[in-house]
């Protein structure tokens, strides 16, 4: 059965979903992987770490699904494409006693959040049939206020 197309805010929405879980699950893994001391870079993963492993392969396949759409809609906002990024991110890369911040950093992540806020807010401006660009709030200015008189 084809499904409905899914509009804008509503795909935002599934992102931002799908965003929050996969920081949650690197978040899980390098909890656990913190724990022991632990050589960098090893092929195989842990048994400590099979569960998280495969949470966070799951939530990475899950994002990389919802990559392209948002891909398209950061192009068609004139935001960065960050989303893309998200899903190279290596795991287990360095030995936990050698480094202290995440793979996936504050900046990073703050970035994404601040991708997704702007994206929504020009979708729901376009929704409501705004011109882009402009929030709903804003007065024209002094130019367009006398170029609207004078006409």
């Amino acid at each position: 059965m084809p499904q409905a197309p899914v509009s804008d805010l509503e795909f935002l929405a599934v992102l931002r979903d799908a965003v929050d879980r996969y920081f949650a699950a690197v978040d899980a893994w390098e909890l656990i992987y913190k724990r022991f001391y632990r050589l960098p870079g090893a092929a195989k993963v842990s048994a400590d770490l099979v569960a998280e492993q495969r949470e966070f392969e799951a939530r990475r396949r899950e994002l990389a699904a919802l990559a392209p759409r948002a891909r398209q809609l950061c192009l068609r906002f004139n935001q960065p494409d960050i989303f893309g990024g998200l899903t190279h991110v290596s795991l287990g890369e360095y030995a936990p006693q050698a480094r202290a911040e995440s793979a996936v950093g504050n900046s990073e992540r703050n970035a994404v959040m601040a991708c997704l806020i702007e994206l929504t807010v020009a979708c729901r401006a376009e929704a409501a049939g705004l011109p882009p660009g402009r929030p709903a709030e804003e007065k024209p200015s002094l130019l367009e206020r006398i170029v609207e008189f004078l006409s």
